[in-house]
């Protein structure tokens, strides 16, 4: 199976992205999370938008049959979730990363405010990310994922026009998403449930901060997921 996860921060001034990103690589290369190999795990912080722009054309033209997207800095909405890239406030729409892969999931983990008049292709403007040894087998998990059906699935870590907070231990809902994802003993953990169950405990911890998820109504068994146990 060819298959890629790109992690994705800006961590102008938010200490919590590298802990995101090694804790996404942690639980991916874990058992329970796939046991991706490092080949396949591509790691960028403040990257550079031309850079990343022909890092996913390349992804595409390479027909892979799955892909992951984490993204965790700072954001903002407007008609589409943009994302701040690096200190130079580079800005990129999210809508840039779809279809990378038939099968592909997106976790953005970064503010949804509203913006006023923004082109991507401003700089100026900056965005403000609030501070505040399983049986499970790299096979096994491929055969899983080459058995759901072609898909692509959104995790934004708050609502639109919300803010999405940052803590000593990494985004809130980045932790609570991979807390839930290594405590569920289930054969099989799926994207849907975790956030369930990640989304009540970061509003528990952040009442202004609401995680949705944009998923296909499809059976169990044709879904994409998260982990494998």
């Amino acid at each position: 199976m060819k298959k890629k996860i790109l992690l994705i921060g800006n961590n102008d001034g938010l200490p919590g992205v590298k802990i995101d990103l090694a804790n996404y690589k942690k639980y991916f290369k874990s058992s329970t999370g796939g046991q991706w190999n490092d080949d396949e795990i591509i790691e960028l912080l403040n990257l550079k938008k031309d850079n990343l722009i022909a890092l996913i054309d390349d992804l595409k033209k390479q027909n892979l049959d799955y892909v992951i997207v984490v993204f965790s800095g700072h954001g903002g909405i407007q008609r589409k979730t943009v994302l701040e890239l690096n200190p130079d406030g580079e800005l990129f729409s999210e809508s840039r990363f779809e279809n990378i892969s038939k099968r592909q999931v997106t976790i953005l983990d970064c503010c949804r405010a509203y913006m006023q008049n923004i082109s991507e292709s401003l700089n100026e403007v900056r965005l403000v990310k609030s501070f505040s040894a399983y049986a499970g087998t790299r096979a096994r998990f491929e055969k899983r994922i080459s058995e759901s059906l072609p898909q692509q699935i959104k995790i934004y870590s708050c609502a639109e026009g919300e803010y999405s907070h940052d803590t000593p231990k990494g985004g809130a809902y980045s932790k609570n998403l991979l807390e839930s994802a290594y405590s569920d003993d289930s054969e099989f953990i799926y994207f849907g449930r975790t956030h369930v169950v990640a989304s009540e405990k970061t509003t528990k911890e952040f009442k202004d901060q609401h995680p949705e998820i944009i998923q296909s109504k499809l059976l169990t068994t044709q879904q994409i997921i998260l982990g494998i146990n």
